[in-house]
């Protein structure tokens, strides 16, 4: 969901030390994927259905490209704080590089009329750009319809490297895996247009909300915040989780 004609220029400043890092945790380094996200507020009047509307539009527009591979979520609160207080967000995801230069090319070059249709339904207060990075594959597919997302900011503890958090983060994956968990999840480092405090975010998917109640039973109850604190430990930190529920648009 572009808007060509209110593109900021970005500085070329990718999270360049968080990046490199990355790249040591594997042989070869692991595969960074672009993501973009949009965080909108409804405008006066209104509201999801015209939204919908619009999508339905820009699928179409999209249709007629060559079809450029990009995928696309929109999400809404079930679980929030004021600092991420929003009425609908847009998460959007290519394979790699070349693709989002490709389609945001296209996009600023003919795609001005469903941009158009976007700002009368929606005003977007920030849009950013995020290196992801798959460390789990659980039970959630990525073609699926609906799904439940959880975000939190995380912050490398003192004297910690990227490369040990996400091998600690892999171990604990492990193990909720065994337990029964089904979730998937994600680690997106800032890149363009994200002013951060933290090192990096955890996009944790669920196919449901029972999925995540069995997480949050398994957690609490049967005891993975004691495997947590043995297997994360100081290595980072990360703050409440916010919940949204995600409908996939493309």
């Amino acid at each position: 969901m572009y808007k060509p004609h209110k593109l900021y220029i970005f500085i070329f400043a990718i999270f360049f030390t968080g990046v490199a890092a990355a790249q040591e945790e594997a042989k070869g380094g692991p595969n960074f994927a672009p993501v973009e996200i949009y965080v909108c507020n409804f405008n006066e009047g209104k509201g999801q259905a015209d939204l919908d509307k619009v999508i339905v539009s820009w699928n179409k527009w999209m249709d007629t490209t060559g079809k450029e591979p990009y995928s696309a979520w929109i999400y809404t609160a079930d679980y929030n704080s004021p600092a991420y207080s929003f009425d609908v967000a847009w998460l959007g995801a290519w394979p790699d590089g070349n693709a989002m230069g490709r389609l945001t090319d296209t996009y600023m070059t003919s795609g001005g009329g469903v941009a158009k249709q976007f700002d009368e339904v929606i005003t977007c207060a920030a849009h950013s750009n995020w290196a992801s990075v798959k460390m789990r594959e659980g039970g959630v597919s990525e073609v699926r319809k609906n799904a439940v997302m959880q975000f939190s900011d995380c912050t490398l503890g003192e004297g910690s490297s990227l490369p040990t958090s996400m091998e600690a983060m892999r171990n604990m994956n492990a193990y909720q895996a065994e337990q029964g968990s089904v979730a998937s999840q994600w680690i997106f480092f800032p890149v363009f247009g994200a002013d951060t405090d933290y090192h990096f975010k955890t996009v944790t998917v669920h196919p449901n909300n029972a999925a995540l109640g069995a997480d949050y039973e398994r957690y609490g109850n049967g005891g993975g915040f004691m495997k947590a604190a043995e297997i994360i430990g100081d290595k980072f930190k990360c703050g409440n989780s916010r919940v949204y529920r995600s409908t996939k648009v493309r």
